[in-house]
């Protein structure tokens, strides 16, 4: 008989023995301590076998242990970084983990930061610098301070290290209480093109220098923090004090609200720039730095202002409800408001040159119910524009196409996300999956039901050549967009396995980096990621956030994946290149306990590993084509 693929083998294997007695393993490791579980470093793909008393990384190429580090018994794996009662963490985005508060290079077991030789408490936060190729560690020093560590993640060296803030800065009365940490805090600080470090921590503001000297600290509690074009200047968006405001922004995952004030301080001695902070008449929806001036906009209006002294340049603000851009012409500025339906031609000085303001998009003139406030993603088609906010999707045609308008309402379980290519809208809700381009579809939208299970909780698309698969943990969908034939799967699990096989970190890294910093109408691929294959976060309707134009952070989500690559070894990259276009879901049937796998083209079923325990010490690197096996102080590798 002849078997249609190598890894049918490890199925057979799976299913007659419990102990492997069919064959033996292809080699095997001893261990230090009892086996309890087998973690993947998220980027390098190194082996690491957690046992009661160590943790110890594995060589697969050279077929032996590479490195032991000894740990705490009792200990678990975190979630969180610097989590009590825990003493691993997986440094996702980085080749690093975090063992007993040490920073270990994956690669060689190498201490990079030590808590006994750096003399520190805890290690609380990282956060992935890609312009300095590095990582920034945010430890607490044995005597309060808070101290950064900038770490290459190439040589895993560390750069520099500085002591930024003293205790009486971190807390006081009135304190934000303790922020949540997130895996990838991706530019969360600014980098200036000179290398120049900007560093926020809740009320906190820092600067430091290429060489890594702390230049000044100040208690500027900014909710938004951005660079002059020049990067000589570090502008602010002053938090709010206490009670609710609009326009909420995560800094350093805390949720702050804007002011209505705005403050400028000198990048490298730390003096206010401006005599007098910019006030504005309401709380900053929000600000814009162009080339040649600074945009300030709030709910019914916006004016500009110049870097150097903060003065408005316009002598009276332009009175307009939810400004979405300020664009310089020939004959001065370009007002977009009313997110998006109207415009407004202003002279140089900012007095207005049309009697009315031009009605963009519709013959219609009633504006139902826009959104007071919060955010609306516009989406552009020849025959009209698809609006977007948390609450509804709207349609509005063009003067002249010859198409009525359409709408639907959305709620929270809602997810969209936005095909560049084909230029289609995809939105799951209300148990269908709704396809819209009001270009190639008189109705605009076509309807797709199934018996779907769970689809707020799909969190990515992939944009494939021929088709979009959908996946959720235990669900998937796959659309082809020529035939508009779907195929829909959904797998129960035995027991909660989350984090027990490799979630295929590699082929999803892009996927998942896109739900922390790409917005639903972009997707976040350059290179080899954006010739061979595309993804966008699954996002809640109007978290695009068109109006603040963030699209830039989107390509420099980009060119950190692009390095991130680059830290994986070759022969890992190489193969993640042959298995990319594969999902697996470990689910329960009549066989027992299975790992399937799925081709994302196509939703057929590709191969099953069936398992002799629902609860297994198991690992499958299908990048590598190797399945890891631990028996108390035994590894064993297929």
């Amino acid at each position: 008989m002849k078997f249609p693929t190598p890894i049918f083998a490890l199925a057979m294997l799976f299913a007659f023995s419990p102990s492997f007695a069919q064959r033996s393993p292809d080699w095997s490791v001893n261990l230090t301590g009892k086996a309890q579980q087998i973690i993947f470093q998220s980027l390098t793909g190194v082996p690491i076998i957690q046992t009661d008393k160590s943790y110890i990384g594995i060589d697969p190429v050279a077929q032996k242990v590479a490195w032991t580090v000894d740990r705490k018994a009792g200990k678990l794996i975190s979630a969180t970084l610097g989590a009590d009662g825990y003493d691993f963490y997986n440094m996702t985005g980085t080749p690093f983990v975090l063992i007993s508060n040490n920073v270990i290079d994956s690669r060689s077991g190498a201490a990079v930061v030590s808590k006994e030789k750096n003399n520190y408490k805890t290690a609380d936060d990282y956060e992935v610098i890609p312009a300095l190729n590095s990582v920034l560690l945010r430890v607490t020093a044995g005597n309060g301070v808070l101290r950064l560590y900038l770490i290459g993640m190439a040589d895993a060296k560390v750069k520099w290290e500085v002591d930024v803030m003293k205790p009486s800065l971190i807390t006081g009365m009135n304190e934000e209480p303790e922020e949540e940490h997130a895996d990838v805090p991706l530019f969360t600080s600014l980098v200036t093109p000179d290398h120049y470090l900007v560093y926020r921590y809740r009320k906190n503001l820092a600067v430091v220098s290429p060489e890594g000297k702390l230049l000044w600290s100040e208690k500027a509690d900014p909710a938004e923090v951005m660079l002059s074009p020049d990067g000589k200047k570090v502008i602010t968006v002053k938090a709010l004090v206490t009670g609710i405001g609009n326009s909420p922004v995560s800094v350093r995952y805390v949720t702050k609200y804007r002011s209505a004030k705005m403050q400028a301080f000198d990048l490298k001695t730390g003096k206010e720039s401006w005599k007098s902070d910019i006030k504005v008449d309401q709380n900053i929806r929000w600000a814009d730095a162009q080339p040649d001036f600074l945009v300030v906009a709030w709910k019914n209006g916006c004016n500009i202002f110049k870097y150097a002294t903060g003065e408005a340049i316009w002598k009276d603000d332009f009175k307009g409800k939810r400004v979405v851009d300020v664009r310089s012409n020939e004959k001065g500025y370009l007002v977009t408001f009313e997110s998006g339906y109207k415009t407004m031609q202003l002279d140089k000085s900012g007095t207005e040159l049309w009697k009315k303001p031009q009605v963009l998009e519709t013959d219609d003139e009633d504006a139902d119910d826009l959104p007071e406030e919060g955010n609306m993603d516009v989406y552009q088609y020849a025959k009209g524009k698809i609006l977007v906010d948390a609450e509804r999707v709207r349609f509005r045609p063009a003067k002249g196409s010859g198409m009525k308008k359409w709408r639907m309402s959305l709620n929270a379980g809602s997810r969209i996300a936005y095909d560049d290519s084909l230029h289609n809208l995809i939105i799951l809700h209300d148990n269908r999956l709704h396809v819209l381009n009001p270009d190639n579809n008189p109705q605009v939208v076509k309807s797709f039901k199934d018996n779907f299970e769970n689809l707020p909780a799909f969190h990515t698309v992939e944009f494939r050549a021929n088709a979009y698969f959908l996946t959720s943990p235990k669900e998937f969908i796959v659309f082809e967009p020529a035939t508009e034939k779907l195929t829909h799967r959904y797998y129960v699990r035995p027991f909660d396995v989350q984090g027990m096989f490799i979630d295929m970190v590699n082929a999803e890294l892009a996927s998942n980096q896109a739900l922390f910093n790409c917005k639903a109408t972009h997707n976040a691929q350059t290179g080899a990621w954006k010739a061979e294959r595309a993804s966008a976060g699954l996002l809640p309707p109007g978290s695009g956030n068109t109006e603040l134009q963030k699209a830039d952070q989107q390509w420099r989500a980009a060119d950190a994946l692009e390095f991130a690559s680059t830290l994986m070894p070759p022969a890992r990259v190489e193969a993640f290149r042959q298995s990319r276009d594969f999902a697996w879901y470990f689910t329960k049937d009549k066989s027992g306990n299975v790992l399937i796998k799925v081709n994302k083209d196509t939703g057929a079923e590709a191969d099953r590993l069936i398992f002799d325990d629902a609860r297994p010490i198991y690992q499958v690197d299908e990048i590598q084509r190797r399945v890891y096996y631990a028996s108390n102080n035994v590894l064993k590798v297929f």
